[in-house]
């Protein structure tokens, strides 16, 4: 991406008493993350859970999407990417072991064309500003129950 892309950036952190290995049972369980992202009706892994490989991911009432792991650090987090035809959308997970307590976070940014920035903001992005805190605050009680 260029200079000239506009750039969105939302995150949330949960802090949790989970443990890495629960967490990461459940974030390298591709098929299952509607379980704990309500704003996915189905998701596919391609292969296994490592960078390079691909997965579809099936938002409520939408059309699949083609997403890359790019990047597995394993109980610590990975990051996957979709390219888009007007820009790239990048999610960045990952797991904070702390004395005074654990935390997952989830950080999704983006890039987008400027000539398409407004119709990204309104129609994409709303919905993904919205659900990300519900989609952490669920993945971190999930991981919790495992613990």
């Amino acid at each position: 991406m260029t200079t000239q892309t506009k750039r969105f950036s939302v995150s949330h952190t949960e802090p949790t008493h989970a443990t890495a290995e629960s967490v990461w049972a459940l974030w390298s369980n591709v098929d299952n993350w509607p379980v704990w992202d309500e704003g996915l009706e189905g998701c596919k892994l391609e292969g296994s859970f490592a960078a390079g490989n691909n997965f579809s991911l099936t938002p409520t009432g939408g059309e699949p999407i083609r997403a890359q792991i790019v990047e597995v650090i394993p109980y610590r987090g990975f990051t996957d990417e979709t390219r888009l035809p007007f820009g790239v959308l990048r999610a960045i997970h990952s797991f904070e072991e702390g004395n005074g307590g654990n935390s997952v976070t989830h950080r999704i940014e983006a890039e987008i064309d400027p000539e398409h920035a407004d119709f990204f903001e309104k129609v994409i992005w709303a919905g993904m500003d919205v659900g990300l805190p519900q989609s952490v605050r669920n993945i971190a009680k999930l991981a919790e129950k495992r613990t």
